[in-house]
């Protein structure tokens, strides 16, 4: 015992700060080996949408045979953005689900292909996480004459506008009411922002109430049939298509009287039901006799919500700019650049975003100063007519 008590009294310092260093950098390389395994790496910059445009045209999709975001839904809080490509034939098709398997690993992301019409990769699912396209894929008769060579078009940069143009922008936060997480940082956000609160959830009225309470206006998250139901659920208290006009307006009424202190409604999904002006018709009803306004999501191109709100003599507007599609800080800051633009480029503007931690973060850090930017922050009601 005393012999090793004197071999270790006698190890040079150098040796033992030697053994730390080997130590440390063992860790590191494991930490990288590890980490950059499992998708630590940031994602590529840029949209994914641009990549999948340039691959379906390397696939052999002709000049307008790519139909972008022909519907957007969410689901389990993941944006699904619907597409329909168009190639030659089967081959392709299966050539375009390959490179798109390819890109979307380097997103961290997956790809699924379904049969449809007798090819593997007649449907394609691209899984990046909080985001997801589902392309629908045609195919072109190849009897068809391709369109002609033409001249690559110049990307036109966006118009400058003059230093004293000023505008006015609204936000408007939808899925309120999931959890009072957030709702202390909500509160905390210019009383401007206003938030849209699902119906029927545990913390639906609790969240109405208190950011009632701290000077933001409260709307309704009104669910709506989207495209693909039952298998895509919007939720409780859901206005579907084959419902009855009696069951249709009881079904407003109750989601209504659900959250308290609410100013007007924007559709929750929806994508089939704001197409159908039947159903948009006894909503609004019901909406004029409760004094509500109404803002159109636009989940569809087809949607007609907008136009039936205006039949019935509500103030209505429609939605401008989606926030957060894409889920990270550097996207949503560049859809609210592209917010404040439309704003002063045409006077006022309307942007959604969702209760997320990103969006607040974002959110609390630019809201404040975007007067700076020549843009007054207003509720949402004063840019309704």
């Amino acid at each position: 015992m005393a012999a090793r008590r004197r071999s270790a009294r006698g190890i040079p310092p150098w040796r033992i700060a030697l053994v730390g260093l080997a130590a440390g950098a063992a860790v590191v390389a494991l930490w990288l080996v590890l980490g950059r395994g499992h998708g630590v790496a940031e994602r590529p910059a840029g949209e994914f949408g641009d990549r999948v445009v340039e691959l379906a045209r390397k696939a052999g999709a002709p000049e307008g045979g790519v139909e972008q975001d022909v519907a957007i839904r969410k689901a389990d809080g993941v944006f699904i953005r619907q597409w329909r490509v168009r190639v030659p034939g089967c081959g392709e098709a299966v050539r375009l689900a390959q490179a798109l398997e390819g890109e979307a690993a380097r997103w961290g992301g997956t790809v699924r292909t379904e049969r449809r019409d007798g090819c593997e990769a007649g449907a394609i699912r691209v899984d990046l996480g909080t985001e997801a396209f589902d392309i629908r894929v045609r195919f072109r008769p190849r009897k068809w004459p391709r369109p002609r060579p033409t001249a690559t078009p110049k990307t036109r940069p966006t118009p400058t506008l003059a230093p004293d143009r000023h505008g006015r922008l609204a936000i408007l936060l939808d899925d309120g009411g999931q959890s009072l997480g957030l709702v202390p940082r909500l509160e905390r956000l210019p009383p401007q922002i206003a938030v849209s609160v699902l119906p029927f959830l545990p913390a639906s009225t609790e969240t109405a109430s208190r950011l009632h309470r701290a000077g933001h206006e409260v709307w309704l998250h009104l669910p709506m049939e989207p495209e693909g139901y039952p298998r895509r659920n919007p939720g409780p208290g859901a206005v579907l298509t084959s419902m009855s006009e009696a069951e249709i307006r009881s079904t407003v009424r109750s989601a209504i009287n659900s959250v308290p202190f609410v100013v007007g409604v924007n559709n929750h999904e929806g994508s089939r039901a704001t197409a159908n002006l039947r159903v948009m018709t006894w909503v609004m009803q019901e909406l004029a006799a409760r004094g509500l306004c109404f803002i159109d999501s636009r989940t569809t191109k087809h949607t007609v919500a907008e136009d039936a709100a205006r039949a019935q003599g509500i103030p209505t507007g429609r939605r401008h700019v989606f926030l957060d599609n894409v889920r990270n800080p550097g996207a949503i800051r560049k859809q609210l650049d592209r917010a404040v633009y439309l704003a002063r480029r045409d006077g006022a503007a309307i942007a959604i975003g969702h209760c997320n931690a990103v969006t607040v973060s974002v959110l609390e850090a630019e809201a404040p100063r975007l007067w700076k930017r020549n843009v007054e922050l207003v509720p949402p009601t004063k840019l309704l007519h």
